[in-house]
């Protein structure tokens, strides 16, 4: 008799300990941005949206998350044909033509980068308008969008070489193969310290945009991103976010910022 008392005793605890870890949802984090920090390591999983997902895991028992990538072209069409199950990390309302926040649902900012006008310190590049630009190549990632160059590639007046990787555009402002590339701050930083080239490169005074990475969700996952928020929001977390972006030289924003 004593024996099964225990036996029950026994099953009873190991299904308080394991019924949450079975019982919590399960929501994938789509990101697009395979590129460093955000991105170091794809099939090994590391980088900052990998740490990003292990914190808001490890913040929270409601919910296990995981961090998927798909190219930014699967979450447009998944996100127009209302398919998408999950949210999306590391974009800004006006990349995905809801500057107003009502197409999607929207976290408050998370993180903030700049992209910056990058050149050959030999050979520096300021930007001051469309005029600068005026009988110049520039460097880009094959598929992204940089505003202020469109209307002078329209014009033919500047001319634009695409690369497939940061990386790669780093190498051809290195080279004097394009006038200026355009890289984002923290992925400069990563590759400046990998490869040594400290005083290699030229920043514009003016850089090509600032801007704040948040999470959007489509609004048919209202109740589940809704409880996403509620953590991302909390005192508690985002000490810890501040801490982790800090390792990777990413600004944490305003101390202000939710």
């Amino acid at each position: 008799m004593k024996i099964n008392l225990l036996i029950v005793s026994f099953t009873l605890t190991l299904f308080s300990v394991l019924l949450p870890a079975y019982a919590a949802e399960r929501m994938n984090i789509f990101v697009y941005h395979n590129k460093p920090p955000y991105i170091m390591n794809l099939a090994e999983q590391q980088g900052l949206y990998f740490d990003f997902v292990a914190l808001l895991n490890a913040s929270q028992s409601h919910t296990r998350y995981k961090l998927v990538y798909l190219p930014r072209r699967r979450i447009e069409r998944d996100l127009n044909e209302k398919t998408l199950d999950g949210a999306v990390m590391g974009v800004h309302p006006v990349w995905f033509k809801d500057p107003d926040k009502t197409r999607y649902l929207w976290s408050e900012p998370l993180m903030y980068d700049t992209d910056e006008f990058v050149s050959c310190a030999e050979n520096p590049f300021e930007y001051d308008g469309v005029a600068s630009m005026s009988n110049k190549k520039f460097g880009g990632i094959l598929g992204y969008h940089y505003f202020r160059t469109v209307k002078p590639v329209s014009a033919g007046v500047l001319e634009r070489v695409d690369a497939n990787s940061e990386e790669g555009l780093l190498e051809l402002a290195l080279r004097e193969r394009v006038d200026f590339a355009i890289v984002s701050r923290s992925t400069l930083n990563y590759f400046i310290k990998k490869n040594r080239w400290q005083d290699h490169f030229h920043l514009s005074k003016q850089p090509h945009e600032s801007y704040y990475r948040a999470m959007l969700a489509p609004p048919q996952l209202q109740s589940q991103f809704e409880r996403l928020a509620t953590t991302l929001n909390e005192a508690s977390f985002r000490s810890k976010l501040t801490q982790l972006l800090s390792r990777y030289q990413i600004d944490a924003g305003p101390a202000t910022a939710k």
